[in-house]
């Protein structure tokens, strides 16, 4: 079973297993307190039904309320999945200005750099090393996939998809579905668009290609207002061919 909560123009998504645990993908802008938590309760009933969550990559609209949740999540299994390129920005919880892949996107991310002038911007509550325990870091050195069979969730598992940025990560559903973070976006419009930001352009399009060959059916993009389908990813990729 999947479910979705809706916070601001972020899509999270809630992965339900057979032992009535629940996987969370991403965990949107820092907000409220009771805000998240509500959500989240109007959906599965009790947060605490929360065994695992995963992060798509470390910008602080997906990762803005992971200690919040590591906090009020009261059960000892519980555990984090993120790349281990996150790490760093866990613990300091540094607000990431990536590039931009659009001459409009470009101009932002160049005011936005200037402004901060090298100086330090928070950008979410910063984990300290003593919550690493909870921490599943990867890194996909020795292997192409991350099956989460072993935290009882035996129809999903993680690739790596970097471009958007170096600690990309998307959770595969039976084989079929691609949950992708912000490897693609849609939020305007009706098409897959290559994201607004992001480090690696060339790294995205290989991540597009690499999920259009394991013949993924749909895309599901943290910011969006539908799925994609594989079809209108690959006239999307041809244009960038």
């Amino acid at each position: 079973m999947i479910n979705k909560v809706k916070l601001g123009i972020n899509n999270l998504y809630l992965f339900k297993n057979n032992n009535d645990d629940y996987l969370l993908l991403d965990t949107a802008l820092p907000c409220k307190e009771d805000l998240i938590l509500d959500e989240i309760n109007k959906v599965i009933g009790d947060y605490n039904k929360i065994k695992v969550i995963v992060i798509t990559h470390s910008h602080s609209d997906h990762i803005g309320n992971l200690k919040l949740l590591l906090d009020k999540i009261k059960r000892e299994d519980k555990v984090v999945i993120a790349h281990n390129n996150s790490k760093d920005i866990m613990l300091t919880g540094e607000k990431v200005i990536p590039n931009g892949f659009y001459k409009f996107s470009k101009y932002i991310s160049k005011k936005l750099k200037a402004k901060s002038s090298g100086n330090f911007q928070k950008g979410f509550e910063n984990l300290t090393e003593e919550y690493f325990k909870y921490v599943n870091f990867l890194d996909f050195k020795d292997y192409e996939e991350f099956s989460l069979n072993k935290y009882g969730f035996e129809n999903l598992k993680l690739i790596y998809t970097p471009g958007h940025s170096k600690d990309s990560i998307s959770l595969v559903y039976n084989d079929d579905y691609l949950f992708c973070g912000d490897m693609v976006q849609n939020l305007c419009f009706k098409y897959p668009l290559i994201p607004l930001f992001g480090d690696d352009i060339e790294e995205l399009i290989s991540s597009w290609k690499k999920a259009i060959e394991k013949g993924y059916s749909r895309f599901y993009p943290a910011t969006s207002k539908s799925y994609i389908l594989r079809e209108n990813l690959i006239k999307k990729l041809e244009k960038y061919e």
